[in-house]
């Protein structure tokens, strides 16, 4: 059930506006990580309502037209919501995120089918086997779910962010950038730590995407 709410309040970031900010939504996802699952779908169930509401109405946290960027990388774990600061403040608006504190976590459901224990365990882990992680190789699926994504969420473009020292997501810029720009959607790859110091730089970085696309 909780997947079922992150499920139906990522489908209504697709509006434009947006009716929720992306760091609104990240710390919702981070959350479902800690807090009391039933207590948290009601939670959940209640803003994707607003959320609607407010598609249908066209009330956004950003004007109609803003840069709607899709992230995609490293997870975000508490308290990292440096980047979505930046680009939030900057006039964008993240309207999803491709990664494991984001749509790997709630995408797929698990299926309810299997009749014995041994069905149910092995649905089970083929749910958490088909999460498509950067520690997979090859890692198509991936960069077909983050153009997936970027069609689904009429997104302007994608950041690609790595945690420094996080190798797998660094070796997997390379050809997520090669996917990305041959779709035709503009890519900008990021790589940053957990610190403040470079917030400057970022927002420079991100000023410049946001007006380039």
């Amino acid at each position: 059930d909780k997947r079922r709410a992150l499920q139906r309040l990522s489908m209504t970031r697709a509006a434009d506006p947006a009716p929720i900010s992306g760091l609104d939504s990240l710390l919702t996802i981070q959350a479902a990580f800690m807090d009391d699952s039933a207590r948290l779908t009601q939670a959940i169930n209640a803003l994707a309502a607003e959320c609607e509401e407010r598609a249908a109405t066209g009330v956004g946290v950003k004007p109609h037209g803003a840069k709607r960027v899709l992230y995609t990388g490293t997870p975000m774990a508490v308290p990292n919501w440096k980047l979505f600061n930046i680009i939030e403040k900057c006039g964008g608006v993240v309207v999803g995120e491709e990664c494991c504190t984001g749509s790997r976590y709630y995408k797929d459901l698990v299926p309810e089918d299997g009749k014995t224990v041994e069905e149910m365990l092995d649905a089970i882990a083929d749910r958490y086997l088909n999460i498509h992680c950067a520690i997979f190789t090859p890692n198509q699926d991936r960069r077909d779910d983050v153009i997936s994504m970027a069609h689904r969420l009429h997104v302007n473009g994608v950041i690609d962010c790595s945690l420094q020292f996080c190798t797998l997501y660094d070796m997997e810029s390379f050809s997520m950038e090669e996917a990305v720009q041959k779709a035709g959607i503009p890519y900008m790859h990021i790589s940053t730590d957990y610190s403040t110091e470079d917030e400057g730089q970022l927002k420079t970085r991100v000023e410049a995407f946001l007006e380039m696309i």
